[in-house]
């Protein structure tokens, strides 16, 4: 007995497709290096890439490291922004300024403004039986930020300032007690001229300082500002001047110039037309008051790039050079990169024709191949970015390479990695080589069916 069993027709459901992108991928995927010059040649390429990227990622590493620390440290001697006397520009022996809490309350208000202090600077020199060596006595008040000082201690501590009484203890750097062979507790002699008559005072040292900038460690002595007042005759309501740090990402240009236009108004003008607006040293605004002396302070307000323009002009020319490095580094990778696909677009030339035949476009053969080139991009990159941040992380905690502290100001290879930076180079160099591949790929429309099938 024969038994059927019947089923109900099934509904098969059609489901959308692409082929032309699954195939470009899928052919990208398993397509082959060719024969072993096109092997030989995509390694290279992928290790071309992954150079050229190590190199970019320590380029900037080091620029970066070079700028952040030069304006940290230097921040940290003389202040992000400066007000002085009208002409004082860098002169240790300047132009006192008269104290004003409404002035400096209108300071503080500022767009920009993080902290004020006041400060005085004094010139002198220290000597022993075997060395002399030229300073600067930098006068702490008592509101004065000391996280720099605290931040570069290695031995002693920092005297608290104070208004009413004068102390004469003294943070030296690490530098000036070697060469004056100088230790905690020791108390060394200063000479002071004022006007051609020399004074001579004690200091006693409290503390020792290490920052790496070694043109200013070398002549920085940090000690009370009512010592330097004495010392230049003035009484306690004249001081330097100001000195003022920013706000996290705060323009120093900006706020420099909300600045000009605080002093201009606290300094005794009824109106803005009580003003003249004068330029000093790189451009700095000067509000100078119109009348007679006794109507308000002449101040100028002076950014740490206008005060140290040879340091800023160096980190400019150090931007540039890495420019130039990644430049370099990018041709270098498109070169050997377009050199690898062509070679294997040659060595495919068979496939290329079969697929042709098949009826496939030049423009998909063409993206075929563009993804291709983009794997081993990635590749590269990869290995790469291992390698260069392995290198910058490696010189940021150990300090391997070293440098003359005598020409770059610091003892070691400053590194600092920007997160942000190190993404954009990557989408940009992937974004470039992929571009640059369309070339070499480009030799696919030339190849006709018919005769690369014979191709051998």
């Amino acid at each position: 007995m024969n038994y059927f069993c019947r089923s109900e027709p099934t509904e098969i459901h059609p489901q959308p497709f692409d082929p032309s992108v699954r195939v470009e991928t899928f052919i990208a995927s398993r397509l082959s290096s060719g024969g072993r010059k096109a092997a030989l040649m995509l390694r290279v390429a992928t290790m071309c890439v992954a150079v050229s990227m190590a190199v970019m990622t320590v380029a900037l590493g080091v620029v970066n490291g070079f700028r952040s620390t030069i304006v940290e440290q230097v921040a940290g001697f003389a202040a992000d922004i400066q007000i002085t006397a009208f002409g004082s520009g860098q002169a240790y022996e300047s132009t006192p300024v008269l104290y004003d809490s409404v002035q400096v309350g209108a300071i503080r208000q500022t767009g920009g403004v993080a902290h004020v202090q006041r400060f005085a600077l004094k010139a002198g020199i220290v000597r022993n039986d075997e060395a002399i060596q030229g300073i600067v006595l930098r006068g702490l008040a008592p509101e004065s930020d000391t996280a720099f000082l605290h931040r570069h201690l290695i031995a002693g501590r920092i005297p608290a300032g104070s208004d009413s009484v004068r102390h004469r203890e003294a943070v030296i750097s690490e530098s000036l007690s070697r060469s004056m062979r100088l230790a905690l507790g020791d108390r060394f002699e200063v000479l002071f001229v004022d006007d051609g008559a020399p004074r001579r005072d004690r200091l006693k040292v409290a503390g020792i300082y290490r920052s790496g900038m070694e043109e200013f460690d070398r002549m920085t002595v940090f000690g009370d500002m009512g010592v330097v007042q004495r010392l230049n005759g003035w009484s306690r309501e004249q001081i330097g001047g100001y000195e003022v740090a920013l706000q996290a990402g705060a323009d120093g240009d900006e706020t420099a110039r909300r600045l000009t236009e605080t002093v201009g108004r606290t300094a005794g003008a009824e109106s803005d037309d009580d003003w003249e607006w004068l330029w000093e040293g790189g451009g700095t605004a000067v509000p100078e008051l119109v009348g007679t002396e006794t109507e308000g302070q002449r101040l100028a307000v002076a950014t740490v790039a206008e005060r140290y323009p040879q340091l800023f002009d160096w980190l400019r020319m150090l931007g540039l050079n890495t420019t130039i490095v990644i430049a370099i580094m990018l041709i270098v990778a498109i070169v050997n990169m377009s050199s690898g696909v062509l070679i294997v677009v040659l060595e495919q030339t068979r496939t290329i024709g079969l697929l042709k035949a098949l009826g496939m476009s030049n423009g998909v053969l063409q993206r075929t191949f563009v993804l291709r080139s983009v794997r081993i991009t990635l590749r590269g990159l990869l290995w790469g970015n291992l390698a260069g941040l392995a290198l910058c992380l490696l010189q940021q905690h150990t300090g391997l390479l070293t440098l003359d502290p005598e020409n770059y100001m610091m003892a070691t290879v400053p590194v600092r990695i920007d997160g942000w930076q190190t993404v954009a180079l990557n989408a940009g160099t992937l974004a470039v080589v992929t571009v640059s591949m369309l070339l070499p790929t480009a030799w696919i429309a030339r190849i006709a069916p018919e005769q690369s099938i014979r191709f051998q």
